[in-house]
């Protein structure tokens, strides 16, 4: 009841900004569950994706993980409606992203993407919003999965990180645009799936269709130590950054070769 009260009101304020919003319901033990998906621009088989899951891991606050993606997500319907766009963009707010779902067919991002994939869908790029909300600018506050990474990143967990697998060039892109936007560092890495965190995301999904993603992160586990418990709070959030990645992200949309070739 909770998981449908989240997504009602996620359509709501899609609607309330002139998106076109449907429901993408699916069942899972004989529950019911629906992906909120808001499209932008023209009928075009090319399409982006941006996406965040909804869900929390149990009963938690869950403001990082990952109220701060669906936030950044509705800020981005809000901007995107203001603009003409010349090829589709699909806005998503996902369920069952978290365990016991979690990297399952049945995640709410899994179903949305075997979907496009069924339907033809020539997905450019999927971004995944994955908590974007904590930042500090204490010495040691970034940790890492290997003691390598500490000497091509920072040592304060100030900046945002756009992760993308091996052999591909799109975070690079995306950071590109981003760090165009605004003031907030960002940075890239390509790395394999074997480096946990790598695929902890929606965009994991689209990775298994065979479609280009990035997560954009702000290292989720790696930086906020009030991970997947009831500390995970809106007062710990820093809103003037959450801003400043939506702004990069947005100005990625409109400026990249991917929606004007």
């Amino acid at each position: 009841e909770i998981l449908t009260k989240a997504a009602d009101h996620i359509a709501r304020e899609f609607r309330y900004h002139g998106a076109r919003v449907g429901y993408q319901e699916f069942e899972v033990d004989d529950t019911r569950y629906k992906n909120v998906i808001a499209e932008y621009g023209p009928e075009t088989l090319d399409v982006v994706v941006i996406g965040a899951h909804y869900d929390t891991a149990g009963d938690q606050p869950g403001a990082d993980d990952n109220a701060s993606g669906v936030a950044g997500l509705l800020e981005l319907g809000r901007l995107l409606s203001g603009v003409q766009l010349q090829s589709k963009v699909l806005l998503a707010a996902y369920v069952l992203e978290e365990m016991p779902h979690f990297r399952t067919h049945v995640m709410g991002s899994a179903v949305h993407a075997k979907s496009l994939r069924q339907r033809g869908a020539s997905v450019k790029l999927m971004i995944s919003l994955e908590m974007i909300g904590y930042f500090s600018e204490k010495e040691n506050s970034q940790g890492f999965p290997i003691p390598l990474l500490r000497l091509f990143y920072p040592s304060r967990g100030n900046f945002i990180l756009v992760v993308d697998r091996l052999f591909s060039n799109r975070a690079r892109e995306v950071k590109k645009w981003m760090s165009a936007a605004n003031e907030l560092p960002v940075y890239s890495i390509n790395a394999p799936s074997i480096i946990p965190g790598v695929d902890f995301s929606d965009h994991f999904s689209f990775w298994q269709q065979g479609y280009p993603a990035v997560m954009v992160t702000d290292t989720a586990f790696y930086r906020n130590d009030a991970y997947h418990t009831r500390r995970d709070t809106a007062d710990r959030l820093d809103y003037d950054k959450m801003a400043q990645v939506v702004h990069g992200v947005y100005n990625y949309i409109l400026q990249s070769r991917v929606l004007f070739p």
